[in-house]
């Protein structure tokens, strides 16, 4: 992970949680794509804060995120500004 702080699965999993939307009503593969979404932008570097929002902004282009960040060497936190 590029970030010096290193989220222990159970944060990322609370994380997870407070991403979702109550009033939303999805099913367990829609779940299942907001977290993988989230665990990718973690991943690549994103803050837990702006993962969180992004992997449920269904409008933003994940490998846009991914490249932004590793090929094209943007902050996370400028991409982030940028995707939103």
């Amino acid at each position: 992970m590029a970030q010096s702080e290193d989220p222990t699965q159970l944060e990322l999993g609370l994380a997870i949680l407070d991403t979702l939307d109550p009033n939303d009503e999805l099913t367990r593969e829609e779940l299942d794509v907001v977290a993988w979404r989230f665990n990718q932008l973690v991943d690549h570097g994103y803050a837990v804060e702006d993962a969180m929002e992004i992997a449920r902004a269904k409008g933003v282009d994940l490998e846009l995120a991914r490249t932004l960040t590793t090929e094209l060497g943007c902050p996370p936190g400028l991409a982030a500004r940028i995707l939103l």
